[in-house]
């Protein structure tokens, strides 16, 4: 049974006219007619009695427009469900982000999406594994540095993250080397957040190992440490540019420099529903607005992905 029969059938049966009911939908009274016959044959009985020109329902053709109308009401539910789904500004946004300083570019732009977008609800789960929570449905997208090889998942570079080194006062130069840098008493993350893991990897790849001074979760705890003289820190540009830091000095690092790259992760062939399409509209205009490095080909990659 094809739902076009069904069309058909309530059409003649709001009519009670083949030809009239023919008109309205545009075909012609003999391919109605035809069709009518196979939605008789297919329920097994007749749906209409002929009376010369005029024709009624039958018993079962009462029982067969009662429950059309119903699937009817029912498509056009679904269909007005997946419409303010999709394009009305309702709805809900489930983020995923690996812990550390990219939460907090996740989390400022929320603010801004709150006001442009009151009456959507965005959740923000917290995880190291992002990936993980895209396959299985709990986050519409995530935000992750470290991508393994998935068939079943997109993977688009955002850029390209840097860290620097940052102090209350100015030194020699604009760039330090990582091994001076470890001389230094430095304010850091716990281990569990990605920038700690990068100095941490990069300092056991040269036999050193790291000893914090003070160890913090908290961006604006380790900012004001720093304003305090207490130590310097290293911060990725992503922190550096999203607070308050002019009276601070940062110095690019090198041999090696720490970087990483920032990846958008989404299901293959999955709907990208209208809160997600519009937050990743602010999150790379926010990338491009602060000259992060980055290529043009993955951006526009992005947009004809979200559009």
């Amino acid at each position: 049974m094809e739902l076009r029969h069904l069309e058909y059938f309530l059409m003649v049966s709001k009519e009670l006219h083949f030809t009239k009911a023919a008109e309205k939908l545009g075909i012609s009274q003999p391919t109605l007619s035809h069709q009518i016959k196979i939605l008789e044959k297919e329920i097994g009985y007749s749906l209409f009695n002929r009376i010369g020109k005029k024709i009624e329902l039958t018993q079962v053709g009462e029982i067969v427009q009662k429950e059309a109308l119903n699937i009817q009401g029912s498509l056009q539910s679904l269909f007005s469900q997946i419409t303010e789904f999709t394009e009305v500004e309702i709805g809900e946004l489930r983020i995923a982000v690996l812990p550390g300083e990219i939460t907090d570019l996740v989390s400022t732009l929320c603010i801004l999406f709150n006001q442009l977008y009151p009456n959507i609800k965005v959740f923000i789960q917290t995880t190291d594994q992002v990936e993980k929570a895209v396959l299985e449905n709990r986050a519409d997208f995530g935000i992750d540095f470290q991508i393994n090889t998935n068939d079943l998942l997109q993977v688009t570079k955002l850029y390209d993250e840097e860290f620097y080194l940052i102090c209350n006062q100015s030194n020699d130069g604009q760039k330090i080397s990582f091994s001076s840098v470890l001389d230094s008493p430095l304010i850091l993350f716990p281990s569990m957040h990605q920038c700690r893991k990068i100095i941490d990897k990069t300092s056991y790849e040269l036999g050193k190992q790291i000893e914090p001074i003070v160890e913090t979760s908290s961006i604006k705890s380790i900012l004001s440490l720093v304003r305090s003289g207490v130590g310097c820190s290293i911060v990725s540009r992503t922190l550096y540019e999203f607070y308050d830091t002019e009276d601070l000095f940062f110095q690019k690092i090198e041999n090696p420099t720490l970087t990483s790259t920032v990846y958008l992760v989404m299901k293959k062939n999955c709907f990208i529903n209208y809160a997600a399409r519009e937050y990743i509209k602010l999150l790379v205009r926010e990338i491009e607005k602060l000259y992060f490095h980055t290529n043009k080909d993955d951006i526009n990659s992005l947009r004809s992905f979200i559009l």
